[in-house]
């Protein structure tokens, strides 16, 4: 059908998709870059899998920058468990108002509470699931901001002995990561199809 042929419906839907397609396509195309950007090199950066590490390596290893790895040996402090709840987003989009857990949180030592690491879980966990795991992630030394709200929250007192306190992304690492990537990858993919979709829809000169 050519352009003498539409409607007026359709050629306004035509100049509709005309003026959208150049907006969401430059949009898709610069959030896959960004994201691509960050997520891909972590890819490469976690493929050979989480360095292992007992708990006095972790504490030499760790720092500022995140360090892809698994603690082996040490136990889980079930006593420090908390589920962190927040609403649904769910919930929220049928206008009902509903807690879940977000996220949990959990202390992870050995018997001499030499080294102490706050370990932070996706979703709900039980001791029972914690048992079955080492703690694997991204490994930091915990930051001051971090140890202050602790320490304000009384959650550090049963470790006053400990000088050295670590932090665990328990749902960070290769997986997260990867489906990031492939996420960043489907928008590129597709806001490069948007805009050139909109050159060969733009009327010729």
């Amino acid at each position: 059908m050519t352009k003498s042929n539409l409607t007026e419906e359709q050629l306004t839907a035509r100049r509709t998709l005309q003026r959208g397609l150049p907006i969401l396509g430059s949009v898709l195309l610069v959030l896959g870059l960004y994201v691509s950007a960050f997520l891909i090199p972590d890819v490469i950066k976690t493929a050979a899998g989480p360095q292992r590490l007992s708990l006095q390596q972790a504490a030499q290893l760790a720092g500022d920058d995140p360090l892809y790895a698994r603690i082996e040996g040490g136990a889980w402090d079930c006593e420090t468990l908390q589920q962190v709840r927040g609403l649904s987003a769910t919930a929220l989009r049928y206008g009902r108002m509903r807690e879940e857990t977000r996220y949990a949180e959990v202390f992870f030592t050995d018997d001499t509470r030499a080294v102490v690491v706050f370990v932070t879980l996706g979703g709900a966990v039980t001791c029972d699931d914690l048992a079955r795991q080492w703690p694997e992630g991204y490994l930091y030394a915990m930051n001051s901001d971090t140890r202050q709200e602790l320490t304000n929250e009384a959650r550090l007192a049963r470790y006053f002995t400990t000088e050295t306190f670590l932090e665990f992304c328990g749902y960070c690492g290769r997986q997260n990561s990867l489906i990031g990537a492939v996420f960043g990858v489907v928008f590129t993919l597709a806001g490069i199809v948007m805009l050139i979709a909109w050159r060969r829809l733009k009327p010729k000169q």
